[in-house]
């Protein structure tokens, strides 16, 4: 939705809501105005005028509520507002919760209000910003204090006993089931998750965790924290998930050296963090919960674009974000294959030729090309609140491009792997015996017959094979078998981000 979007609620009523709520005699409103950010929830900022009642004169103020769509794992706003009522009364810093509406008769929907906060939350500009970057690690060690003090909320909890306990074993499930459901066999992500089933480390006691604690959830205004946002998440979980949340390349932005929350080395925000809660951390726990991290938005990432792909949200923001998830796919190789031979790490390469074709000139690349050429020019002369939108356009554009100059060829030589992997199997059992995996939740069982051609199986039946065995741990008793295994995730992998984010693949140092 569009910055300069209308609320889709009566100013009128949300007055008299404001009215009743502070004890006001007269509440007037101004326009309400959709803020940015905001990917599952709606944040309207406001000036609300009060005549008597709680809050004096004039005011600045945010309305929260749904988005048109949303995913499953988020709480209600009344729930949100309730973690909001008991982190600020712990003293972390967070916008002032006011007043909750559960009744969706007052503006459409469920929504609460809060206190307008200072500053900006856009997380490549607080990395990239040259003002801020001397204090960049003052921040971080502000971030490190606030993690321990929301830590110290604990339960039981009367106020919050709507929210779950979460460990590994709860999330790890949580992405079996995601996975099992998504028309789209995702092989990285189903190793991954066999991964984590296999290093599980010691439970530890549930404290609150934030679950989106990251560079662009907090509000900076010039070099001061003035607010840690988006409580959608939050529930009681491991100590140590928060930190693999906020050290995942994935919220590093514009430096992904720096890998914690990209502002400052992870050994500085360890020892802030260390001081502040008198608890060590084991790198190794740590570690556990950045894969995990790195999984958990990836299955994020696809679900907001299942809003658009499923649902029929009609957003290219919402259907774009999707494509992160192999970002976070590299990642993970990078984190669990990061020591193995050179070969399972291929080199980008160079872009494709473009092929003599039968079709019209120019071709359909060019055109896309020239598009994002003349969108590129309009860009100046966009409003700025809409020139992120401008840009998501020119990002889907370039994807489009470098998938029309690509074609097939790049596919179908992964699709060939595969088939020589498996009729390698085939060929060797005896050396590294692979069972007929079956299906679970609906899947079909697959056989190595409908792998050779004229077996009636396409590629997509021939990943999803892939990636079942993958989940079973198939090719964990041979060495060989694994390494090759994973050079073809590093292939599928490096092609979809050659085409879809090659710049992350440079910055990864996989450039062409």
């Amino acid at each position: 939705m569009a910055a300069t979007a209308l609320p889709p609620f009566d100013r009128v009523q949300l007055a008299r809501f404001l009215a009743e709520a502070s004890g006001a005699k007269n509440v007037g409103v101004t326009e309400p105005r959709l803020l940015p950010g905001g990917a599952i929830q709606e944040n309207w900022g406001f000036t609300a005028r009060f005549i008597g009642g709680q809050l004096p004169d004039e005011q600045r103020l945010v309305l929260r509520t749904d988005a048109s769509t949303g995913i499953t794992s988020s709480l209600t706003r009344i729930e949100e507002f309730a973690v909001l009522k008991a982190v600020f009364a712990a003293g972390v810093s967070v916008p002032e919760p006011l007043w909750a509406c559960p009744d969706p008769g007052v503006l459409g929907k469920p929504f609460f209000v809060m206190r307008w906060v200072a500053g900006s939350a856009q997380g490549r500009q607080i990395t990239t910003d040259p003002a801020l970057e001397a204090n960049l690690p003052a921040v971080a060690a502000r971030l490190a204090q606030e993690l321990a003090r929301i830590q110290t909320i604990r339960p039981p909890r009367p106020d919050l006993g709507f929210l779950p306990v979460i460990g590994a074993e709860q999330h790890i499930a949580s992405f079996r089931a995601y996975l099992d459901r998504h028309p789209q066999p995702r092989p990285v992500l189903e190793w991954a998750t066999r991964w984590l089933e296999t290093h599980l480390p010691e439970p530890a006691a549930p404290v609150l965790c934030h679950r989106d604690f990251r560079t662009g959830n907090y509000m900076l205004d010039g070099a001061g924290l003035t607010g840690i946002l988006d409580w959608e998440f939050a529930g009681w979980g491991d100590p140590d998930e928060d930190i693999g949340w906020f050290c995942c390349k994935g919220w590093r932005f514009a430096r992904l050296d720096r890998e914690a929350g990209g502002i400052a080395p992870r050994a500085a925000f360890y020892r802030a963090y260390e001081a502040a809660s008198g608890r060590r951390l084991d790198p190794d726990r740590v570690r556990f919960w950045e894969v995990l991290a790195n999984l958990r938005w990836a299955v994020i990432a696809l679900q907001q674009s299942d809003r658009h792909l499923i649902g029929g949200a009609r957003d290219l923001s919402t259907a774009i974000i999707g494509r992160r998830a192999t970002e976070c796919e590299l990642e993970l190789l990078m984190l669990l294959d990061g020591d193995g031979p050179r070969a399972s790490r291929p080199h980008a390469g160079q872009r494709p030729t473009v092929p003599v074709s039968m079709r019209d000139l120019p071709s359909g690349a060019a055109l896309l090309a020239l598009g994002r050429e003349l969108l590129g020019d309009l860009l100046p002369v966009v409003p700025p609140e809409r020139q992120r939108e401008l840009r998501l356009v020119a990002t889907a554009i370039a994807i489009a491009e470098r998938e029309a100059i690509a074609g097939d060829g790049p596919a179908e030589d992964i699709l060939e792997r595969l088939v020589g992997f498996y009729e390698v199997i085939g060929d060797r059992a005896q050396e590294a015996p692979t069972p007929t995996l079956p299906r679970k939740q609906g899947r079909e069982k697959e056989t190595l017959p409908c792998l050779r051609e004229g077996g009636g199986c396409g590629p997509p039946l021939l990943l999803r094979r892939f990636a079942a065995d993958l989940r079973m741990g198939a090719f964990e008793r041979c060495d060989r078998r694994g390494r090759a295994a994973r050079a073809i995730l590093w292939q599928l992998t490096i092609m979809k981000l050659r085409e879809g984010n090659p710049q992350f693949l440079a910055d990864n140092g996989f450039g062409e």
